[in-house]
């Protein structure tokens, strides 16, 4: 067993109003999670967030460009080269057509996420109960702004919101307003807090052998999944539970069925991406925790096995 990796990220200011990410300091939603983690303040709480975010992207951005330099390779490091490309081709399929830009795209994609916490104009919220009233006419929702209380969005009928947990719904976070594409505009980022995310950081789970990437459930990686919307105007969208025709897909199955798709533009596939590289010690092909040894035997248990083992020059551990 082990824990995650610490990332070694400069601590953030991001202090009141004047911060290019604010954490509601109208409605104080994220106070909370201070206490939670055992923080002094909320800033030194989400510091730790951003660190972890970062650190996730930053990993992974690492180690696709140590293939792309050759300072990893098959000869220099074959059961990393393996993790590594073995864990690119579960989410993103290294047969598909696109081959180079795609893999580009991705490497694009986490180094904008390495300084997620240097977005300007971004409103987090850890719950959005005080900002919604229906109208009891109409049965539309709307919503009043909080950066800018003057303002109020009529969301239609069909807007989901966190309460809907309560309905048996399995709503984590979701973004509103404009996307990455107008960085001049706010974009509002809302965590279910109060429903899910009973986890903060991901150094608070303890990884063995077995475990899903689904389990590791946390305030940072739903983040880090919100801001691929707020950063990378091309991610997919859908409010409708992933089921959306051409829409984003959640969890590890959602991952499978886009994968040969358009995973680059799937928030999760980029997101348990990066996730799965953060942990060095164990291997994500399967989409589940396993050992050298484990993936080892699995190999020599497999019809193609023998032949992964020879093409990837893999020596028994």
């Amino acid at each position: 067993m082990t824990r995650w990796l610490s990332a070694a990220i400069a601590a953030l200011s991001l202090t009141g109003v004047s911060a290019k990410i604010h954490w509601d300091p109208v409605g104080n939603t994220c106070d909370p999670l201070a206490g939670k983690v055992g923080a002094p303040t909320l800033d030194d709480a989400v510091n730790k967030v951003w660190q972890e975010i970062e650190g996730m992207a930053s990993n992974a951005l690492q180690s696709m460009n140590d293939i792309d330099s050759g300072a990893l390779t098959k000869d220099s490091d074959a059961w990393e080269y393996l993790r590594v490309v073995g864990t690119y081709d579960t989410f993103f399929d290294v047969q598909h057509p696109d081959g180079f830009p795609r893999w580009n795209s991705v490497k694009d994609i986490l180094a904008l996420m390495s300084k997620a916490s240097s977005r300007q104009n971004v409103y987090i919220m850890c719950d959005d109960a005080y900002m919604y009233a229906t109208d009891p006419n109409t049965g539309d929702v709307h919503w009043q702004l909080p950066s800018d209380q003057s303002r109020i969005l009529n969301q239609g009928p069909d807007q989901l919101q966190c309460s809907a947990n309560k309905q048996g719904k399995d709503l984590i976070g979701y973004r509103s307003g404009w996307d990455g594409s107008d960085v001049n505009h706010m974009s509002y980022v809302v965590l279910c807090a109060n429903y899910q995310l009973h986890n903060v950081y991901l150094d608070e789970f303890t990884i063995q052998s077995g475990k899903s990437l689904d389990d590791f459930k946390s305030l940072t990686t739903t983040l880090f999944h919100e801001f691929l919307h707020v950063w990378v105007p091309s991610m997919r969208a859908d409010m409708s539970g992933g089921t959306a025709s051409g829409g984003e897909r959640y969890g590890v199955q959602g991952t499978k069925e886009v994968r040969s798709l358009y995973a680059n533009e799937n928030p999760d596939s980029v997101t348990l991406f990066a996730l799965a590289l953060f942990s060095k010690n164990f291997y994500w092909m399967t989409t589940t925790a396993e050992t050298k040894q484990e993936v080892w035997n699995r190999f020599q248990s497999e019809a193609n096995g023998q032949g992964i083992i020879n093409a990837m020059k893999l020596t028994q551990p």
